[in-house]
């Protein structure tokens, strides 16, 4: 998908599922259990483009970054709440949690002189990924997305008949689906359907 292909997608499927989230409102679902299945829909097409995406050709899409944007802003203050405030900072701080777990290891190894263990567009995925799921969320999704993207790593290499120490691990699709996760449990629990 083309840079100008990718915007126009990305502009295309948010006007879709907000449409269709409004009219489930006007029709008379609830508020907050509407938002939270527009929320769903933005975030989890977005991470599937996103993880698609950098699984072809080691890209992190800024479009659908915009996308995993929208949906943390749409989920942390008018889902999550209670007020704009409470859900700002931790949209806010969420993204610095996540720029930050990407970004001290790029300045470590700059000082040592080593190679970089994330290129930037990664860390950007985790500012994202730390802006739609909080300070808490963002954590355990970045966990579970590493774990996911060895896993698909491993298995990459093992069709091709390398190591699975050879070659470029895409973070993408391993982080869509750790946040995947995590944003689903987080909206099953909310709705009284979690795990707790």
């Amino acid at each position: 998908m083309r840079p100008a292909n990718s915007c126009d997608a990305a502009l295309v499927w948010m006007g879709a599922v907000f449409l269709f989230g409004g009219m489930a409102i006007l029709a008379g679902a609830p508020r907050t259990e509407a938002l939270s299945l527009v929320v769903l829909a933005w975030a989890t097409g977005a991470l599937w483009r996103i993880g698609a995406i950098d699984g072809l050709r080691f890209r992190i899409d800024p479009w659908w970054l915009l996308v995993v944007l929208g949906a943390g802003v749409l989920w942390q203050v008018r889902v999550i709440g209670p007020d704009t405030v409470g859900g700002s900072l931790r949209m806010f701080w969420g993204s610095a949690v996540g720029t930050l777990v990407g970004l001290v290891p790029i300045l470590a190894a700059e000082a040592l002189k080593r190679r970089w263990p994330f290129q930037p567009g990664d860390v950007l995925l985790f500012g994202a990924l730390g802006w739609l799921l909080g300070p808490f969320g963002v954590l355990p999704a970045l966990a579970l997305g590493s774990a996911a993207a060895l896993a698909r790593h491993a298995w990459v290499q093992r069709r091709r008949g390398r190591s699975w120490l050879q070659g470029y691990l895409p973070l993408g699709p391993g982080m869509a689906l750790g946040a995947a996760l995590v944003l689903v449990a987080a909206a099953l629990d909310l709705a009284g359907h979690g795990f707790g």
